[in-house]
């Protein structure tokens, strides 16, 4: 087959999210798929070497005036899809071309990873909040199939959308193999050394978004330190990026900038040697579709708490701890008894975690999304 992949995130200097995803993707469809053919859709350009594009695959850089207006998808992805002779489409980034009546071009596949943008009543200001509100109902009938990563959000976009569930397909997000390769030897001692001043510590991936909830971890993080002010622990934040002074000023306001380290974007390795040098992570989302720092932490055997909504559950089952996001008292309460009671059982519990966590491989993503692939191709 030739298939397309939306892989505008993938070509990011930072990738997040979607980049990771479908930068994985490409590294499995390599070997999984060596007899198929993939055209990468982007439109930054990355320096030579900064991505790793294998053999059966072609990039395929273009681009359009009208970024506000998502003139890229609108407009020249329509035409693009037509004239390179696509089996299938992968539409990776929740959104999809819109069909031509008269020339409606291959069949094609979304990722939508949630719909949590469509619903949720922050970040209306972003452009592309506004643009995913505009088309997903095109976007949902227009799918020949549609991926999705846990039964929550499979439920959310049935019941939101009036979509047949039959169409939809689970898939859940892989770890990266560095993390199902375990940390190396002495990593976490270094990342105490590194990042904590040989202290002990708690570990959050955070983001400037209000759902993302990292305002209420400060204040819970207080209500923590004030029970046990005896502690030598910091808490450690990382994925802030240009918000981070936001969130500095909301650390000295709950009166615990002292006990807070906010760490720049992490590479896969310094990543992995956090989390291995962890006491407790923590993942207090209010919503997510999915959860991949809940497994992340588990397959690298740190303990972890994190929200009781959404997928987060999917994500944990019985090898996590959970607390309401909505409450500090709540969070508080969980992070000082999984520190006080949990974390010192850890090591009886430790295995049988890993062995949930490791088993959302890349390998089995890609499997399951190159079925997809397969079947939407036999509808055309």
């Amino acid at each position: 087959m030739r298939i397309g992949i939306d892989a505008r995130e993938a070509f990011r200097p930072e990738p997040r999210g979607i980049g990771l995803y479908v930068r994985n993707l490409m590294r499995e469809f390599g070997t999984a798929a060596a007899t198929d053919e993939f055209v990468l859709y982007h439109q930054l350009q990355l320096p030579a070497g900064a991505i790793t594009i294998p053999g059966n695959m072609r990039s395929c850089h273009t681009d359009l005036p009208g970024g506000r207006w998502h003139s890229w998808e609108r407009l020249q992805m329509p035409w693009r899809l037509r004239r390179d002779r696509l089996d299938v489409y992968h539409g990776t980034y929740n959104t999809l071309p819109p069909r031509w009546r008269l020339w409606p071009g291959p069949p094609m596949v979304v990722s939508l990873h949630d719909v949590i943008v469509t619903w949720w009543p922050d970040d209306l200001s972003d452009p592309f909040v506004r643009y995913a509100r505009a088309v997903t109902p095109r976007v949902v009938r227009d799918a020949t199939l549609i991926l999705t990563v846990s039964e929550w959000s499979k439920k959310d976009i049935c019941e939101r959308f009036g979509c047949d569930p039959a169409k939809v397909r689970l898939s859940h997000n892989g770890l990266h193999p560095e993390v199902l390769a375990g940390a190396p030897a002495g990593a976490g001692d270094a990342a105490r050394a590194r990042f904590a001043e040989g202290r002990p510590y708690l570990f959050a991936i955070g983001a400037s978004l209000e759902r993302k909830n990292t305002g209420r971890l400060l204040a819970a993080w207080a209500r923590v330190r004030t029970a046990r002010p005896d502690w030598p622990h910091l808490l450690l934040v990382s994925g802030l990026g240009k918000h981070v002074d936001r969130f500095r000023e909301r650390a000295a306001a709950a009166g615990v900038l002292e006990h807070v380290r906010f760490l720049p974007y992490l590479s896969q390795a310094d990543l992995i040697a956090v989390y291995a040098g962890a006491s407790l992570s923590v993942y207090p989302s209010l919503v997510e579709g999915w959860g991949l720092p809940v497994s992340e932490s588990l397959a690298l055997g740190t303990p972890i708490v994190t929200s009781n909504t959404s997928a987060m559950p999917e994500a944990g089952g019985e090898h996590a701890r959970y607390f309401d996001p909505n409450h500090v008292e709540s969070m508080a309460t969980t992070m000082l008894d999984a520190l006080e009671t949990w974390v010192p059982a850890w090591p009886t519990r430790r295995a049988a975690a890993m062995a949930h966590a490791q088993q959302f491989t890349w390998a089995r993503t890609a499997s399951s999304v190159l079925a997809v692939y397969r079947e939407a191709a036999s509808q055309r």
